[in-house]
């Protein structure tokens, strides 16, 4: 938030409000006067909405899309001493010895574990879920520590870990290959269509907010991810900027991701 934020007041010529996190209850008692943004993620704004018939938050009602910010690849990796090297050996491997490698999907209702469901799924493998592991930062511990097998998570996390040679990056949840990863396939290489793309954040609104003040958010975040050194920042973050071509083509946007997600869910049996 502290990178955008000095970018969208100078724009707006205003203070305003940038607030991370769920995005969820508080922004339905905030004013819809355009000080005020909340960034969310994908676990909140499209997945919590869709597996969850009790999550009380439409962001689609309760809130104004303004737009998608940032995607951010998420990545398989096995850990090292295991002789796998490729997604093929990882299913040979797996083959061979049923139940015996062990993951994190990092928290039950993260997108994480959908992506660990496509992918077990999908490919056939019999692994052990580690029910301990809460958390990107312990994941990556355990996985250095040798106490996990297999992790996915944001490419952030598991950049360090691949670089000094603790972990091996099997495949990638992206709408391409990665710059940091060149030669690792997506899940769409493998045939994973449940997932086109991993994580990703985005702005919105409280309900309120007129759509002179919606359009006028929208510009000032056109402006600051224009900024070189913002998208500087972002880009060392290991994140891209993807913005939204207008809010409405974001509330498009949410709603199929609504509707891949609840297909996923059913689709895996995810609880």
């Amino acid at each position: 938030a502290s990178i955008i934020t000095p970018k969208l007041e100078e724009y707006l010529q205003r203070p305003i409000e940038l607030e991370f996190g769920a995005g969820a209850r508080a922004a339905l008692d905030v004013p819809g006067d355009g000080n005020t943004i909340f960034i969310s993620t994908v676990g909140n704004m499209a997945l919590l909405p869709a597996a969850l018939p009790s999550f009380d938050l439409d962001p689609l009602t309760d809130l104004r899309p303004v737009t998608l910010l940032t995607a951010t690849p998420d990545v398989l990796i096995v850990r090292s001493g295991l002789g796998i090297n490729t997604l093929n050996e990882l299913v040979a491997y797996a083959h061979e010895h049923p139940g015996e490698l062990s993951y994190s999907h990092i928290a039950p209702r993260s997108i994480h574990r959908v992506e660990f469901s496509a992918l077990l799924s999908e490919l056939g493998i019999d692994a052990t879920l580690d029910e301990s592991l809460r958390g990107s930062a312990p994941a990556m511990e355990a996985v250095a520590n040798g106490s996990v097998d297999l992790v996915i998570t944001t490419s952030p996390y598991v950049a360090p870990l691949v670089d000094s040679g603790a972990a091996v990056a099997l495949v990638v949840a992206h709408s391409s290959r990665i710059p940091l990863l060149p030669g690792v396939p997506t899940m769409l290489e493998r045939g994973i269509t449940s997932v086109p793309h991993g994580s990703w954040a985005g702005l919105f609104v409280p309900a309120g907010t007129s759509d002179q003040d919606l359009a006028e958010v929208f510009a000032a975040v056109e402006f600051a991810m224009a900024d070189p050194s913002v998208i500087a920042q972002i880009n060392d973050l290991g994140m891209e900027i993807s913005l939204s071509d207008s809010p409405q083509a974001y509330a498009d946007y949410l709603e199929a991701e609504g509707v891949r997600l609840r297909n996923a869910v059913e689709k895996y049996q995810i609880d």
